[in-house]
């Protein structure tokens, strides 16, 4: 068992990594059950450039707590004894969360700079409607992914399962 005495920083680094996890998933819940539906109402042509703007100004934010989380979640996993859980049917939380915040390092830092946001642009100049559908139905999967993640990650954390 980590005490106090041998981990001070624990209770700052949860707080910071849970902290992360809101803004994180919290603001993809609100882009996801929000702004895409919303997008609806306007003109077909100017959805995705909607969309790109927004999420222009959140995905910086969004870059930001996907590194607190990766930082403060691996400051924890070094020194609480839970790598000895990677990979095993106890610790399928542990890597619940690893893989889910690798897919997004992916996602943010790689994918769409690269080329989904030029991919969204030329798409959503053909069709902006079946571009929203297709961003709203992949925000919809990531969602759920991302609530049992952190149902597991709760519930591991605290022995259950």
């Amino acid at each position: 068992m980590i005490t106090m005495a041998r981990f001070p920083m624990f209770p700052a680094l949860l707080a910071l990594h849970v902290l992360s996890v809101v803004a994180w998933v919290g603001g993809m819940g609100f882009v996801t059950t929000v702004v895409l539906p919303a997008l609806a109402r306007l003109p077909a042509a100017e959805r995705i450039p909607a969309f790109l703007e927004i999420e222009r100004r959140f995905g910086l934010q969004a870059r930001i707590w996907v590194l607190v989380a990766g930082a403060t979640g691996g400051a924890m996993l070094a020194r609480l004894p839970l790598l000895a859980l990677v990979g095993t049917s106890h610790g399928l939380w542990v890597d619940g969360m690893i893989a889910f915040w690798a897919f997004f390092m992916l996602l943010l830092f790689v994918l769409e700079p690269l080329f989904l946001h030029r991919r969204l642009r030329e798409r959503g100049a053909r069709d902006g409607e079946a571009t929203r559908r297709l961003l709203l139905r992949g925000h919809i999967v990531l969602l759920a992914i991302a609530i049992l993640v952190v149902v597991g990650a709760v519930l591991g954390a605290q022995g259950v399962g």
